[in-house]
């Protein structure tokens, strides 16, 4: 972009303006279309994946058997998923979008399409088009010719509140059938932070969801008023809340098992290289020594100190040591497949060469995979190797290969 010369006529500055708005508008719109392109080509894959299963799980594959069609579609989501730097879940997402603003609210997606809806906007009419009671038509007409224009020219927050009104209006007869179904949908989410810090969030029943912010306005305002207290309400809000989820205070605290992989010259106190806290990412050197001081058990892990590897430090032996099993779960942390953020605690440690096949049990031939990677090794045409570090690579059914992440310390 070249600079703007602030030394011209400025008589010629609302021609400049007016240029750089209809440069910004063009841009804005082509965004749009290209995104709808975007969710289009995903759209394609998947429906070439569901037709022709046999290019991600082998040349056996039938699209009349119901098993390899999953897996293929699994498959052809991954690979997605890696190529475009993006979650499975966005990319499952983003095809549900297409397929439900083309099937429900096709005035909407044509204005998307050209560019006059904004992918913000979009995604909203989706969601809400998606919640209409399933096969109402009248229900997806009316929203979609009662939303279409307006989604072309309010914000994101102002267009949801008037979508929602609109979609609660037409469906308001079976408003109480729709939150009972609803209410199975409930879930907690975790969402790392930067510097130490991370989100929790809830989806509840209403009723659920403001009882417990009353009472934790309620106990927060107690503290407020205590002599000394110089903590804000806010804060106050949140050290409250983490009291409860954590148990403490309470009568039969929790206990949890969490581990920290920290360098042995931060935990001595000479270095302040970060630590990385298991299923969160990288803690600093501070926190760390802390966690370390009420640690209940500590493991060694020898590294390289030039590439940051793991040596291995196990014979072959046919069941897995709770200490290795240990150490793999602190490296890793996560699932290795790229992308997937599902705890390493919760995964199973797989042998990349299984056993079956002449693979040891050692630090260089085991990593967590989720249930469902997991099934996707097995199911699959997707490849996992690991090289004499014990990094490791994925190759795609379609030939993608996914670079080793680099070692957590």
């Amino acid at each position: 972009m070249q600079a703007i010369d602030r030394h011209t006529d400025h008589a010629r500055s609302d021609v400049r303006i007016d240029s750089a708005l209809a440069a910004a508008e063009y841009e804005q719109r082509a965004v749009s279309s290209h995104h709808a392109a975007m969710l289009v080509a995903i759209h394609s894959v998947l429906e070439e994946a569901r037709f022709s299963p046999e290019v991600f799980v082998g040349d056996h594959a039938s699209r009349f058997n119901r098993d390899h069609v999953e897996f293929a579609e699994r498959a052809a989501i991954a690979d997605l998923a890696v190529r475009l730097a993006m979650a499975e879940n966005t990319v499952r997402a983003h095809e549900l979008q297409v397929v439900t603003m083309l099937g429900r609210t096709p005035i909407a997606w044509e204005r998307f399409r050209l560019g006059d809806i904004s992918p913000a906007n979009a995604r909203t009419v989706a969601e809400l088009a998606a919640s209409l009671p399933e096969g109402d038509t009248a229900a997806y007409v009316a929203f979609d010719a009662a939303i279409a224009e307006h989604a072309t020219r309010l914000a994101p927050a102002r267009f949801r509140a008037f979508a929602r009104r609109k979609r609660e209006q037409i469906v308001a007869d079976t408003a109480a059938e729709r939150h009972e179904s609803l209410r199975s949908e409930r879930r907690v989410r975790f969402e790392p932070d930067l510097d130490g810090m991370a989100w929790i969030s809830a989806y509840l029943p209403a009723d659920v969801a403001t009882a417990a912010i009353a009472r934790l306005d309620a106990e927060a305002l107690s503290l407020s008023v205590a002599p000394g207290e110089s903590r804000t309400l806010q804060q106050l809000r949140a050290d409250v809340f983490g009291d409860w989820i954590t148990g403490v205070g309470s009568s039969a605290p929790v206990g949890v098992r969490v581990g920290v992989l920290i360098p042995m010259l931060t935990l001595l106190g000479l270095s302040e290289q970060p630590a990385s806290f298991e299923g969160y990412g990288p803690i600093d050197a501070e926190s760390a020594r802390k966690l370390a001081g009420n640690a209940t058990s500590i493991y060694r892990l020898l590294t390289d100190p030039v590439t940051g590897a793991i040596l291995d430090i196990d014979k072959p032996t046919k069941y897995i040591p709770a200490g290795l099993r240990r150490m793999r779960q602190a490296v890793d942390q996560t699932c290795t497949f790229p992308g997937c953020g599902k705890r390493a605690i919760n995964c199973d440690l797989d042998h990349t060469i299984d056993r079956q096949f002449g693979g040891r049990t050692t630090f260089t031939n085991l990593s967590h995979l989720c249930r469902n990677h997991h099934r996707d090794k097995h199911q699959t045409l997707w490849q996992i190797t690991q090289d004499a570090d014990g990094r490791i690579t994925w190759t795609s059914p379609t030939g993608h290969v996914a670079v080793p992440d680099p070692p957590p310390f």
